[in-house]
């Protein structure tokens, strides 16, 4: 407003000028981050639903009745207009689209672009929700995942993703069972997901191969990390023989501890074969037959179980019954024992995890309890650790699953 002024007689009052700001706009373009960086040259425009502007007038940090809003259009571009000079500093968000996350700038500002102007580059980028995939495969051979690998067609094996770090599948791990063929997957994972540990429940009598534990990758916007696969190998059902059985047939023991070992034979000595080198160790100087017939507990007891582990251990590692595979599967499970600390046990002196006992870890486990000389291993026989009968045990379990008949040896 301007007052008219007296300019003297006949003169003229100057000088009662006015001045306006045009209202201005603000603009901006939505984008799809597709590496999940923030923003970059590598984005491209939204192609999605139509995403929600709005300029937060009554500063709540949402969108509430009365904020001035638009949507966007063809390739992300959005507007509003009419804005003032009150409007500059106020903050401008996105509704974050469902199934998404915000990269880059997340909350811009209303800037003067000058009357009449346009504030410009007012943008915002999202990273779109991705899926993990893999396929459970069954490891025909026990060598890990290979060309001869077939889909899973045993029940269904869950499949977890690590989120609480602990290593198995706990309360709140984002979890879902194999389909058919052994294919699986996850969706909903966010940029905060890549990294994490993605394992499977293994499967009761089965064996993991291969990959043993996957990771989820950034695949990209929206996404699928593929190929997340785990391989499992069902081991036959486990055979042994007891030391009865070694006992009473001393040609089968003869023909089989030869052919393990040229030269050995019924006769050959407990401590030869067991490659102690402290000979106290074993009372006087029994045979392989001789260990078999120990009467009670303690280190007899251990002597006959460990003779005839060691028997069924060599027997399984000669392969030489119908079809080149051996006359006897001296491997272990779940089903070998209901007891849980046996089968730690036979996990322990399993050393190449392969649940089958092979001579040379009867042979460890055996010094290594009994304190020889240079025991391969130190897991047994001493304070904390399992003990004498703990081993024999172990081998009694061993010993007494499915018994083959004498027939399957090739004499």
């Amino acid at each position: 407003m301007q007052t008219v002024g007296n300019p003297g007689s006949g003169g003229t009052d100057s000088g009662n000028d006015f001045t306006n700001f045009l209202d201005f706009s603000i603009s901006g373009t939505k984008y799809e981050d597709l590496t999940g960086d923030g923003t970059s040259a590598d984005d491209t425009a939204w192609s999605h639903d139509p995403v929600t502007i709005f300029i937060d007038d009554d500063n709540s940090g949402d969108l509430s009745a009365g904020d001035r809003s638009t949507t966007t259009g063809a390739g992300g571009a959005w507007s509003i207009g009419g804005l003032t000079l009150a409007d500059v500093g106020k903050n401008i968000y996105e509704v974050v689209p469902d199934g998404s996350q915000q990269t880059g700038i997340l909350v811009q500002t209303v800037d003067n672009p000058g009357s009449g102007g346009t504030d410009t580059g007012n943008d915002f980028t999202n990273f779109l929700d991705f899926s993990v995939s893999g396929t459970k495969y069954e490891d025909l051979t026990g060598n890990g995942k290979t060309a001869d690998d077939t889909a899973w067609s045993h029940d269904p094996v869950t499949i977890f993703i690590d989120d609480d770090n602990s290593g198995d599948l706990s309360a709140g791990d984002r979890s879902t069972t194999t389909g058919a063929g052994g294919a699986w997957s996850i969706g909903g994972l966010t940029l905060a997901d890549v990294g994490k540990n993605i394992y499977e429940v293994v499967p009761d009598g089965s064996q993991q191969t291969g990959i043993l534990v996957q990771t989820v990758d950034n695949p990209g916007s929206g996404g699928t990390d593929t190929g997340n696969d785990f391989t499992n190998f069902l081991p036959p059902a486990g055979q042994g023989l007891t030391p009865g059985f070694w006992k009473n047939h001393l040609d089968i023991l003869t023909q089989e501890l030869g052919e393990f070992h040229s030269g050995w034979n019924s006769n050959t000595s407990f401590e030869t074969i067991f490659e102690f080198q402290n000979l106290s160790k074993i009372p006087g100087t029994p045979s392989i037959a001789d260990a078999l017939g120990a009467k009670g507990g303690g280190v007899n007891h251990l002597e006959r179980s460990s003779a005839a582990a060691y028997l069924s251990a060599a027997v399984t590692a000669v392969p030489d019954g119908p079809g080149g595979k051996p006359e006897l599967n001296f491997s272990f499970s779940a089903a070998t024992s209901s007891n849980p600390a046996i089968i730690a046990i036979l996990n322990q002196i399993d050393t190449n995890d392969d649940h089958t006992l092979q001579p040379g870890e009867v042979i460890a486990a055996v010094r290594d309890v009994l304190n020889d000389t240079n025991a391969p291993t130190s897991n047994f026989g001493l304070t904390g650790q399992p003990g004498i009968n703990d081993i024999a045990n172990a081998f009694d379990a061993m010993n007494n699953q499915t018994h083959p008949d004498a027939s399957v040896f090739l004499i």
